[in-house]
């Protein structure tokens, strides 16, 4: 939805007719809603990344196994990966 917001000049705030203020004032009622949205859209957003996140993360624990195998726990689950190597830059 487009939302079209005038703006003017202070000096001729009093020259407006009284239907222009009242356009005037919607117009900025409905940008600010419109703002409200979409910030409360990104906070929405922001939270379920972060919950996504604390999901992925997990914990390693060193290698102390007798197989060499790293454990991971993700979200109180165990796996384990005997065989890995590192990230290639």
């Amino acid at each position: 939805m487009a939302i079209r917001v005038r703006w003017i000049q202070v000096e001729t705030w009093p020259l407006l007719s009284p239907s222009s203020a009242i356009v005037l004032n919607v117009s900025m009622d409905i940008a600010q809603a419109e703002i409200a949205r979409q910030e409360a859209r990104l906070k929405m957003e922001k939270e379920n990344l972060e919950k996504e996140k604390s999901v992925l993360m997990g914990t390693a624990s060193s290698q102390d196994n007798q197989d060499g195998a790293l454990e991971i726990t993700v979200s109180g689950e165990k796996y384990r990966c005997l065989r890995f190597s590192k990230a290639k830059k």
